[in-house]
């Protein structure tokens, strides 16, 4: 049975951002300023047992904001320790919330989603004590105007609330937000396959003077690998790497020199999820017939973006998509096909790319989150299994390199203590038998473990029993940990990066895509690739930042993903970095590109996406406005406009005879996840 515990909006302490009132459909109203605020839970009204007993926070929650809401549920434990649920909830449309109490153990950051909801993110420290709760909080996060939002029924209970919501379609027969206008929309459908057509038209044309040109698709200022032939190294047949006294530059089969400027999941579009969002779209055809493709094997997501190239097309949608693609990325100067891009497009284009790795090695048992076993005799041998599909790939010359992975998830926690974490596990990993060998190789008796310590084992295998003690920053216990921390991330990057070294030779090992460098312990190993990658979710690259990681590994730096989107184009969040309009947007790209080709050590940015996400979100919730194109297959030109600009003088850039964009525009606040 359901606990009624109601958690009432009497109980919370607003801060100078914020106001609580009483709601007119009851529960309480939540009102920030554009600063963003919230409310603290009052300590004491709360017995302990209920946060014990229960295993949910449930709620309703209602608000008519222009876009995304993104709510904040801190909890805190007696360590000061919080996990911060990050939900986003659709404007207009009242949402059933349910936040599971058992993902305060830290170990996962992407929540499943429930019906209605957008993506659920959890941020904060490893875990919270969830017997130990002392601190609740509600609030937003910065915005461009105040929000307000109803929250009914907050409440903690032992069961999920239930889903009963009434039909209301939320999108258009082609995946557009309804009830709202803006510059670009498409009208209808006739208008999506008269644009369309006449589009591809012009690409056969372009192609069929490109064919006769003999390829030369730049003047001849390009090579057939896309590098820059103004400078050229010993050519090996394949990407390589090469410091020039200089510029860390990639290096295409035939020697020429190249910055490398991708596009990441370019394909036909972003698949919307359809379970438990039925009550908000409209009636969708058949997952027999015509719009098959349009559907995913299981019945769960539904394209938008294929349908509408269906109806333009019919049956060769597909091979008109490749045309359009193709010529709308040369046209653009992008000179790689980026991360998860379409495999059939890479078979029929002539563009470099990059290759992403599946199934990194896992085993059973994991420290923390997706962190591996790593002594385990099982990470050993699924990081040959893994290397091996790079076997097929050992004569691909068109592919610049692969990345093992990306953003793992353990390393999106600042300061991340591996070894505590694997010492208050109640499992016998091998990972804690290697570091109580390896303390015993350190202190050869239990009498000197306890005096470098300020212990009082009786015996090493003491060290088995679950121990949650935080150790002092200053003590000698906090250094060892430290220490095997290096050893632990040195093991996990150096199996399988040496596995795939042996697998592929000529390829170049790229990385693993870190979200943020979050300690330079995240460092260790990563010699082993040939170059560094990580993701940057601003303005501009940070400079400093990545002369210390080339300086510290000896190897260039690349960005995997970056991206910026605009308020001006019918979607609801802008991502994670944002600014007023797509004119804005084509000027934030052209600073960043150029930006970065004056950074020696950088040699290559790829922009994270191809496609706007849908509406009513992706798989896991994510509905960006960050593409290059729309749901209609419609181009924001203005964007493009400034990649072309930024491709086309960054080389200028990159030796030093013009000086890079300057011109930021000014960011809005983002809504985002």
């Amino acid at each position: 049975m359901a606990s009624s515990f109601q958690l009432s909006g009497e109980w919370f302490d607003t801060g100078p951002h914020a106001q609580l009132t009483l709601s007119p459909s009851g529960g309480f109203r939540l009102w920030t300023s554009p600063e963003g605020g919230g409310a603290e839970l009052q300590p004491g009204k709360v017995d302990a047992a209920e946060w014990q007993a229960c295993r949910y926070v449930n709620a309703e929650v209602y608000h008519e904001c222009h876009d995304i809401l993104v709510l904040l549920f801190t909890l805190r434990d007696r360590y000061d320790r919080e996990i911060t649920y990050h939900l986003g909830i659709l404007p207009g449309v009242r949402t059933v919330i349910c936040l599971p109490l058992e993902h305060l153990s830290g170990e996962k950051l992407f929540l499943p989603r429930y019906p209605g909801v957008m993506q659920t993110v959890l941020r904060g420290d490893a875990k919270v004590d969830r017997e130990q709760i002392t601190g609740f909080s509600i609030a937003t996060i910065p915005s461009a105007a105040e929000r307000s939002a109803d929250i009914l029924g907050l409440c903690l209970s032992t069961e999920e609330p239930g889903f009963d919501y009434i039909y209301q379609p939320y999108v258009d027969e082609l995946g557009q937000l309804k009830g709202r206008e803006w510059p670009g929309k498409t009208a209808d459908a006739a208008e999506l396959v008269s644009r369309l057509r006449a589009e591809r038209q012009r690409a056969a044309e372009w192609a069929e003077t490109a064919e006769t040109a003999g390829a030369d698709y730049s003047a001849g200022s390009l090579s057939r690998y896309g590098g820059w032939k103004e400078l050229k190294f010993t050519a090996t047949g394949y990407f390589r790497t090469e410091f020039d006294g200089r510029n860390w530059w990639f290096v295409d089969p035939d020697g020429y020199a190249l910055f490398s400027t991708g596009m990441d999941c370019v394909g036909p579009s972003s698949p919307m999820r359809v379970t438990g969002m039925e009550h908000l779209l409209p009636q969708l055809p058949g997952q027999d017939g015509a719009y098959q493709d349009a559907w995913s094997q299981e019945g769960r997501e539904f394209s938008f973006g294929i349908a509408n190239l269906i109806t333009a097309f019919g049956p060769e949608w597909r091979t008109a998509w490749t045309e359009l693609t193709e010529y709308r990325l040369r046209q653009g100067g992008f000179n790689t096909i980026g991360n998860w891009s379409d495999r059939r497009l890479i078979a029929a284009s002539d563009l470099p790319y990059v290759y992403p790795l599946s199934g990194f090695p896992e085993t059973e048992q994991r420290i923390f989150r997706d962190f591996p076993d790593v002594f385990s005799p099982e990470y050993g041998r699924n990081a040959q299994q893994f290397a091996e599909q790079l076997l097929p790939l050992q004569e691909e010359r068109r592919m610049v390199g692969y990345f093992m992975r990306n953003e793992p998830h353990w390393a999106f926690v600042d300061s991340l203590n591996l070894t505590q974490l694997m010492l208050s596990s109640a499992t016998r990993l091998a990972s804690k038998e290697r570091f109580i060998q390896w303390l015993h190789e350190k202190y050869s008796t239990v009498d000197e473990l306890n005096a470098a310590w300020n212990s009082r084992y009786t015996g090493y295998d003491e060290l088995y029993i679950p121990d949650d003690t935080k150790p002092l920053a200053d003590s000698v216990r906090a250094a060892d940990y430290a220490q095997f921390n290096r050893l632990l991330i040195r093991r996990y990057v150096e199996l399988p990066a040496r596995a795939c070294r042996e697998a592929a030779p000529n390829h170049l090992n790229l990385g693993m895509r870190y979200a943020w460098v979050s300690s330079d312990e995240v460092l260790e190993g990563c010699e082993w690739f040939d170059v560094f990658s990580l993701n940057c979710y601003q303005f501009a690259p940070d400079r400093e930042q990545i002369e210390q990681i080339s300086s510290r590994l000896g190897k260039p730096v690349m960005i995997g993903e970056y991206h910026f989107g605009g308020a001006d184009s019918g979607m609801l969040a802008y991502g994670i970095r944002a600014v007023a309009t797509q004119e804005d947007r084509g000027g934030a790209y052209r600073y960043f590109v150029e930006q970065a080709a004056a950074i020696p050590q950088l040699i290559g940015v790829h922009y994270f996406q191809w496609n706007d996400q849908p509406v009513l979100g992706r798989f896991d919730g994510e509905n960006y406005q960050i593409g290059a194109a729309d749901v209609c297959n419609s181009l924001y030109e203005p964007f493009m406009q400034g990649a072309e600009q930024a491709h086309k003088q960054m080389y200028k850039v990159r030796t030093g005879t013009a000086e890079p964009y300057r011109e930021l525009p000014a960011e809005i606040p983002r809504t985002g996840f």
